[in-house]
C-alpha cells in the first residue's frame, strides 16, 4: 500500500514538474520573442545590472540590440505641443504690496491678511479645489535689482505661508519672485511705482489651461539617468523655435518630471525631480529661459497619462512636461 502511495506521489510530482517546465519554457519563449537577448523580470521589464546597464543573456549579440534605452538604441521621438484651454484658468488678482506689508518688509501684517481674504473672494471656486495657485512677487525699479528679486520672493512666500495656515494644501502652491520685471506701469512717478509693488495670485483650475511641451524621457535621457544625452540636446534644439516662442511670452513655467510605476516610489520621485531640473538648466543656459519664472516638480509615478499595464503605456508615462502659462491679459 505504501509502495502504491509512493508511486502515485512520484507520478503526481512528475506531472506537476512537467507542467511547470512547460509554462516556464513558454514564458521564456515569449520573452525571447519580445526582447531577444535580454532577460526580463516578472513585470516584463529588462533586468538591469547594478550599474544600471541592461543585462544580456549568454547568447546575446549586437544584432539583438533592439530595446530602446539599452546598448545605445534610441527611437525617433514624438514631441507633443499641446495648446492650453482658456477654460482651465480660474482667475488672477494683483494685491498692492502696500496693503500687505510695511515698507521694505516681507512680514505680513494683520491688515494684510484681511486684504488677502478680501481679494480671495474674487477667485472661484475655492483655491483648495484648483490644480495650482501661483504666487508671484513684484517690486518697482528702485534700489538694487538683486535685492528686489529676493524681496519679491520673500513677500510671495509670506502670502503662500498665510494661505497654508488657512488650510490650503502647500503642494498646490507655487512661489516665484520677479523683482522689478513685468511692470504694469512706468516707474516714473510714486503712484506708478506703487502699482508695480504687488503680489499676484493666479489660480489654475487644471493643467490643460497651460500650454504644454511633452518630451518622452527616452528622447532626452539614458536609462535611470538625469543627464541629457547628445541626442536629447539635439531633440531640444529641433524644437527650439516652438520652445523659445512659448518661453518668451510666459508668465510662469512649470517643468514636471514623470515616471511609470515600475520600481521604488521614492527613487522614481527623485529621478523625476532630477530630470525636471536638468531640462530647466538646459532651457536657461541654451534657450534664454528666465529662471525666476520656473518651478521644477518631480511627480514620480503619480500623474500617468496612460495605463501602466503595457510597455507602450509605461513609455508614455515616462516623460518631462514643460507647462507654460502665457502672459495674462
Amino acid at each position: 500500500m505504501r509502495s502504491n502511495t509512493r508511486n502515485f506521489a512520484s507520478l503526481l510530482a512528475g506531472i506537476l514538474v512537467s507542467a511547470l517546465l512547460a509554462v516556464t519554457a513558454a514564458h521564456a519563449e515569449q520573452m525571447r520573442e519580445t526582447t531577444p537577448g535580454y532577460p526580463q523580470d516578472s513585470s516584463d521589464n529588462v533586468v538591469l545590472t547594478g550599474s544600471g546597464e541592461c543585462l544580456h543573456t549568454g547568447y546575446w549579440n549586437p544584432g539583438m540590440a533592439n530595446v530602446v534605452g539599452c546598448d545605445g538604441v534610441t527611437l525617433t521621438p514624438v514631441i507633443e505641443v499641446i495648446e492650453g484651454a482658456p477654460s482651465g484658468l480660474i482667475g488672477a488678482v494683483d494685491i498692492p504690496a502696500a496693503a500687505l506689508f510695511a515698507f521694505d518688509s516681507a512680514e505680513l501684517s494683520a491688515a494684510g491678511k484681511n486684504a488677502i481674504e478680501e481679494y480671495r473672494r474674487q477667485l472661484r471656486p475655492n483655491l483648495s479645489a484648483a490644480y495650482a495657485g501661483i504666487i508671484i512677487g513684484y517690486t518697482d525699479s528702485t534700489g538694487n535689482p538683486e535685492y528686489n528679486m529676493q524681496l519679491s520672493k520673500r513677500r510671495a512666500q509670506a502670502v503662500a505661508d498665510y494661505l497654508v495656515s488657512t488650510g490650503v494644501d502647500p503642494d498646490i502652491l507655487r512661489v516665484i519672485g520677479r523683482g522689478e520685471n513685468d511692470p504694469i506701469a512706468p516707474n516714473d512717478t510714486p503712484e506708478n511705482r506703487a502699482k508695480n509693488r504687488r503680489v499676484g495670485v493666479v489660480v489654475i483650475a487644471e493643467p490643460r489651461a497651460l500650454d504644454t511641451m511633452r518630451f518622452p524621457s527616452v528622447a532626452l535621457f539614458p536609462r535611470r539617468s538625469a543627464e541629457i544625452t547628445e541626442q536629447g540636446k539635439q531633440t531640444l534644439e529641433k524644437n527650439r523655435a516652438v520652445a523659445v516662442d512659448l518661453l518668451s511670452r510666459a508668465t510662469y513655467i512649470e517643468i514636471v518630471g514623470n515616471t511609470d510605476d515600475v520600481g521604488d516610489d521614492a527613487y522614481n520621485m527623485e529621478l523625476s525631480e532630477q530630470r525636471a531640473k536638468a531640462v530647466r538648466d538646459y532651457l536657461v543656459s541654451n534657450m534664454g529661459a528666465d529662471p525666476s519664472k520656473i518651478v521644477t516638480i518631480g511627480a514620480g509615478e503619480t500623474n500617468p497619462v496612460a495605463s501602466n499595464t503595457t510597455n507602450e503605456g509605461r513609455a508614455q508615462n515616462r516623460r518631462v512636461d514643460v507647462l507654460v502659462l502665457g502672459r495674462l491679459k
